[in-house]
């Protein structure tokens, strides 16, 4: 039994480990160690392969989305320009008057208030950006949505050559009188 824990013990497994790193020093030859160089790399670049393929079809399916999303949104504002609905074709305007004023009233708030104090000069530093990003995108989207809107009736236009024959003849005709 002594030669058996002699074996398992630490020093036992040093010398399987030493052992073993001879014999495959000895039996492992420079192409061996070429293949398995050579399979490393294989198994790397197919790695680096499939990773980019996840990225990019990632990349396409948040694509996707954000198309799916701006096409949702298109929608609802043309259904909400042809509803009936006071509220649903003003809601864009009222919304940039009101916040146009809500940060006017603010900026001369704290410009001509006479007790500015370092509290309130820290409040107002963490509600600039909030404030700067709502703006943006409230004028962004009511003064680019509304050119959008333009520009779509100047195309639906060109594509009406019936309408436009009538507009330049009804300019040609001479005055009646």
């Amino acid at each position: 039994m002594g030669w058996l824990s002699r074996i398992f013990s630490s020093t036992g497994v040093d010398v399987v480990a030493s052992v073993g790193k001879a014999v495959d020093d000895l039996i492992t030859s420079d192409e061996e160690l070429a293949l398995t160089e050579i399979q490393k790399q294989k198994v790397t670049t197919a790695y680096k392969v499939r990773m980019q393929e996840i990225l990019m079809e990632v990349d396409q399916r948040a694509l996707e989305y954000e198309e799916n999303l701006e096409r949702s949104l298109t929608e609802r504002h043309k259904i909400d320009m042809k509803s009936d609905s006071w509220l649903s074709k003003n809601i864009r305007p009222m919304t940039l008057i009101f916040m146009t004023l809500v940060v006017t009233l603010l900026a001369f708030s704290t410009i001509f208030t006479s007790s500015f104090t370092a509290e309130q000069n820290e409040t107002i530093k963490a509600w600039i950006p909030f404030f700067q990003t709502i703006m943006l995108t409230i004028y962004g989207f009511y003064f680019g949505s509304r050119g959008l809107e333009k520009i779509q009736k100047i195309r639906a236009s060109k594509n009406e050559p019936s309408r436009l024959k009538g507009l330049i003849s009804a300019v040609d005709q001479e005055p009646k009188g």
